[in-house]
C-alpha cells in the first residue's frame, strides 16, 4: 500500500488544476495569436461652421465623402463657431477619392474642412473572412491537457465542453500607417506598407480524464 503514496500526494497537489469544475474532468484555454493586414484607412475630419450651424449644414460641407451622422465624434464651440470632428474608415482602394471629395467642400468656404490620415484598422468584413481555427485551438489545449494528466496518470478522454472566447486585439498593438495628408495637400507620401495588426484567439476545452487501466 506504501507504494500508491506518491500518486496520492501528486494527484492532491494537482486537485487545483484539475478539480475545478467537476472530478475526473481537466479544463484548459488556448490561445493563439493572429496577424490580420489592415485593409481601411482611418480620416480624422473637422469641419468648421458658424455658431448658429446645424448637423445638416456641417454634413453638407462634406457631401459626397460617405461622412454620416454615425460618423460624428464630437462638437466643440469656439469664438468664431463651432468644430465639428468625424472619424470615417475608407478602404484603401477609396482613399484618393475620399481626398479628392474632402477638398472639394473648400470651394466657396474658407478652410472649412482639415483632415488627416489617423492610422489604419482592419475592416470587419476582413476579420469575418480569417476567423481562428477552432480546431487548432483544440489541439493545443489537447496538447497541454495531456502534459498534465501524465503527470498524475491520467489520460485524455473525449471532449465534454467547448468555449469559443472570440478574438480581441493585442493591447498596445498600434498599426501607424504609412502615409499621411493634410488640408489642402491632394497628394500622399508613401514609405511602407502598415504592418500587421494582431488579434488573440482563445477556446475553454474541457476534457474527460481516463485513468490507465
Amino acid at each position: 500500500m506504501r507504494k500508491f503514496w506518491p500518486i496520492l500526494l501528486l494527484l492532491s497537489a494537482l486537485e487545483p488544476v484539475f478539480g475545478q469544475l467537476e472530478t475526473d474532468t481537466v479544463t484548459i484555454t488556448a490561445s493563439r495569436q493572429v496577424a490580420l493586414v489592415p485593409d481601411q484607412a482611418v480620416f480624422f475630419v473637422t469641419v468648421t461652421t458658424g455658431e448658429d450651424a446645424g448637423l445638416d449644414q456641417a454634413l453638407a460641407l462634406v457631401q459626397g465623402t460617405g461622412i454620416t451622422a454615425a460618423n460624428l465624434n464630437s462638437v466643440y464651440s469656439y469664438e468664431r463657431g463651432l468644430q465639428w470632428s468625424f472619424t470615417l474608415a475608407v478602404p484603401f482602394s477609396k482613399i484618393a477619392s475620399t481626398i479628392a471629395a474632402l477638398t472639394g467642400g473648400q470651394k466657396g468656404t474658407s478652410r472649412a474642412v482639415d483632415f488627416t490620415i489617423q492610422g489604419t484598422q482592419v475592416s470587419d468584413e476582413a476579420r469575418q473572412s480569417q476567423p481562428c481555427k477552432t480546431a487548432d485551438l483544440i489541439s493545443d489545449a489537447q496538447t497541454q491537457a495531456q502534459k498534465l494528466a501524465d503527470s498524475a496518470g491520467f489520460t485524455i478522454g473525449p471532449v465534454l465542453a467547448l468555449s469559443d472566447a472570440g478574438t480581441s486585439p493585442v493591447p498596445n498593438a498600434v498599426a501607424a500607417f504609412s502615409f499621411i495628408a493634410f488640408y489642402p495637400v491632394v497628394g500622399i507620401l508613401y514609405s511602407t506598407q502598415p504592418p500587421p495588426s494582431p488579434i488573440n484567439c482563445a477556446a475553454t476545452v474541457k476534457f474527460r480524464l481516463q485513468r490507465f487501466h
